[in-house]
């Protein structure tokens, strides 16, 4: 049996749309990517899609440009987005259990709370979970080259 970290669909589907556009600025630099090509491409449903990359536009990620040769870019580089950023970004404050600091609903999620002896030994491994997911780029995730595949404007 082994833990498993879960992420939502728009987490998901906002990471292979990163990936698809990082990885199609990289072999052809200034091209723009619709939620209809990522999409199309992966077989994902286009009004979650175009909703996540919305959600992307809004956070600072990615970039748009309206008309018929309009589309998204990657406005950060995947190099300088960790995993634990962008979990935040998209999903909010989280922790592996209800009773450390971060977790949606605060501290008072637990209602063993006042009788707990492990509470520390949670709270020092969220500490930790949180360190490596930040030590992690979603350009490593992503498997793009080094750049990330920012637009240069």
């Amino acid at each position: 049996m082994s833990y498993m970290i879960k992420l939502n669909r728009t987490t998901e589907y906002g990471l292979v749309a990163l990936r698809h556009i990082s990885l199609k600025h990289a072999t052809d630099p200034g091209a723009m990517t619709s939620a209809r090509e990522v999409a199309d491409h992966y077989g994902l449903p286009f009004e979650i899609t175009a909703k996540t990359m919305q959600r992307l536009k809004e956070l600072g990620l990615i970039s748009s440009e309206h008309g018929a040769r309009g589309g998204y870019v990657l406005r950060r580089s995947l190099d300088d987005i960790s995993l634990a950023e962008f979990l935040t970004l998209m999903e909010g404050k989280r922790s592996l259990v209800a009773c450390t600091p971060g977790h949606a609903g605060g501290h008072g999620g637990c209602e063993y709370q006042p009788k707990c002896k492990i509470r520390g030994m949670m709270a020092d491994l969220n500490l930790r979970m949180r360190g490596f997911l930040s030590n992690i780029k979603l350009s490593e995730l992503a498997g793009t080259p080094p750049g990330g595949g920012v637009a240069k404007c």
